[in-house]
């Protein structure tokens, strides 16, 4: 499976990419080290999840596709303001331009397409988080001119607003292209991320019902991680919770030994990361707790009945590590369920909205499954313009007259119209060694216990081996020899203290028995000096230290006389 992926490329196009700018020039460069035998996270991903764990804002692409141009337009009467009664966005003052992105050689004739960009509808806008340079992307490898709208984000924004917002901006899109004078009719196409996936589906789910509103319909939808369910209770909440494992050893350089799984975006605890959600998506609802489980605002409640008439194929990019992952599932099954052409691809280990990461995350080498799931959108859109159809579906075949009405298959499937998605679970085939960055995954390069010593020296040559083991003898007795005469002429002098030390105590006790201190102003003790500024005279006048304090500090350099009797 990896060797066919590897064959194939990275898409229909390879991405060529110029600097723009950079936020994370400060970011540490990934520093790869592994073992060559073990086949788990590939560099790229192994880079993203220690950074992303440690700041869930880094490492988006920071690269502007080459080939591509860039205009804005302001459309009549769609602008808003942010500021801070009505905003929660750090881009303040006035917005609601649009921004286009053109792939070379665009005409009146180019496809076109209308992104909404994602950010929980409070966050974000065409030329913040990354978003210009996830345009100017789509434009090169869908080869359609990209609109992104900055719609009104919550709470001067809601769901109505946001979604007539997007209403009209597809229908001005329909009838002006990137340059004057642009009147022919071309496909059109519509996508969106996280949150802005899930108003683009409302916005299809709302032409599939009033197909009046468009003059034309919609040639297709793609859509990265889109959030569907408002309910915010889908299971992967729970089993794609954020999980910090840490182990008993260490790495290599001594840090602790430490792996990450599930949603590295969202690290919450399920029951505080669904009420984040859910909070969120209340407030985009404009306090309508209903909507939460309408089938166009919350489209993981629309049945496969909701996507009959003139719904367009589908195609979704999503990380199998996400806690919305089930978002994009279940709306794609009802989808195809209802008859629609349906392409579903999940992305072994990979974190919401990850197409945005394609660069690697600083690694210097891209980031395999965003750069992949770039270029099947790609595929998709181009495939689509050019066959009118998929590149691939499938279809649900049964008995001729379909199944029994009591059969369990009757509830999803209709002969000659059910579908189901054309699915993928997808791999990185560059996963070739054991990579450790960061806190990610342990080091195992170098032998670490006595039985991988002795392995790793079974293969080496005599010559190697036989001068090593020599030298290593040779040290350790040296080294022997030396502690052992340090340690003989320290012992020797701990026992002349300790008989010094007990012998001149034995005295002390004597004279204060007797009740007297010795004689101080004879020859034989006019000189004497205590150590530690402590004389004989002090010592009887004050409280006497113990054993171990004379022992470690020394008793006075004399001898006392006996006492009386």
């Amino acid at each position: 499976l990896w060797g066919s992926f590897a064959r194939s490329g990275p898409g229909p196009e390879v991405l060529a990419e110029q600097s723009d700018r950079s936020d994370n020039d400060d970011e540490p460069e990934c520093k790869l080290s592994g073992h060559k035998d073990l086949h788990l996270l590939s560099p790229a991903t192994a880079c993203c999840y220690g950074k992303i764990v440690k700041n869930t804002s880094c490492c988006m692409d920071q690269k502007i596709a080459s080939g591509v141009t860039r205009k804005t337009i302001q459309r009549p009467e769609m602008h808003w303001d942010c500021n801070d009664e009505n905003c929660y966005d750090t881009l303040t003052g006035p917005r609601g331009r649009d921004s286009f992105w053109l792939p070379e050689g665009a005409s009146c004739s180019t496809p076109r397409t209308l992104y909404t960009h994602g950010g929980s509808w409070m966050y974000g806008s065409p030329d913040t988080d990354s978003y210009a340079q996830l345009g100017s992307r789509l434009a090169k490898v869908t080869g359609t001119v990209v609109m992104l709208t900055d719609y009104p984000l919550v709470p001067a924004g809601n769901y109505s607003s946001i979604l007539k917002w997007s209403i009209s901006a597809l229908q001005w899109l329909s009838k002006h292209g990137p340059f004057e004078g642009c009147k022919e009719q071309v496909p059109l196409f519509v996508g969106g991320d996280s949150s802005g996936g899930g108003t683009t589906m409302s916005l299809v789910l709302t032409l599939a019902k009033r197909p009046h509103l468009l003059d034309q319909e919609l040639a297709g939808a793609f859509f990265f991680s889109p959030w569907t369910n408002l309910m915010c209770n889908t299971p992967e909440y729970y089993s794609n919770a954020f999980s910090k494992i840490q182990g008993v050893g260490k790495f290599q350089d001594d840090s602790k030994l430490t792996m990450y799984t599930g949603d590295i975006l969202f690290q919450e605890v399920t029951p505080a990361n669904a009420d984040a959600f859910n909070g969120n998506a209340v407030e985009y609802l404009g306090g309508d707790f209903q909507l939460q489980t309408d089938p166009v605002a919350s489209p993981f409640f629309a049945q496969p009945a909701d996507f009959s008439g003139t719904v367009p194929p589908l195609y979704f990019a999503v990380g199998a590590s996400e806690s919305i992952l089930g978002d994009s599932v279940r709306v794609a099954q009802h989808a195809a369920q209802g008859g629609v052409d349906v392409i579903l691809e999940v992305y072994h280990g990979m974190w919401h909205v990850f197409p945005m990461y394609s660069e690697g995350c600083g690694l210097g080498e891209p980031l395999w499954a965003g750069e992949y799931a770039i270029n099947q959108t790609g595929l998709f859109v181009r495939h689509i313009h050019q066959t009118g159809r998929l590149p691939y579906k499938l279809k649900l075949e049964g008995p001729e007259g379909g199944p029994p009405e009591s059969s369990i298959l009757a509830k999803f499937w209709r002969p000659g119209h059910s579908k189901v998605p054309f699915f993928r679970y997808l791999y990185d085939p560059n996963v070739r060694h054991f990579a450790k960055v960061g806190e990610l995954l342990p080091n195992r390069d170098k032998a670490t216990s006595y039985k991988d010593i002795m392995r790793d020296l079974a293969k080496q040559s005599p010559w190697i081996v036989l001068p090593s083991v020599t030298g290593a003898a040779i040290g350790i007795f040296f080294l022997g020899f030396c502690l052992g005469g340090v340690t003989e002429y320290s012992g020797e002098r701990a026992v002349r203290r300790f008989v010094k030390v007990r012998q001149y105590r034995r005295r002390e006790d004597e004279w204060q028995r007797a009740g007297s201190a010795p004689d101080l102003t004879g020859p034989l003790l006019d000189s004497s000096v205590a150590l530690n500024g402590a004389t004989v005279q002090q010592r009887f006048k004050s409280r006497r230290p113990s054993f171990i304090q004379d022992f470690v500090r020394g008793v006075p350099d004399v001898q006392l006389p006996q006492a009386p009797h």
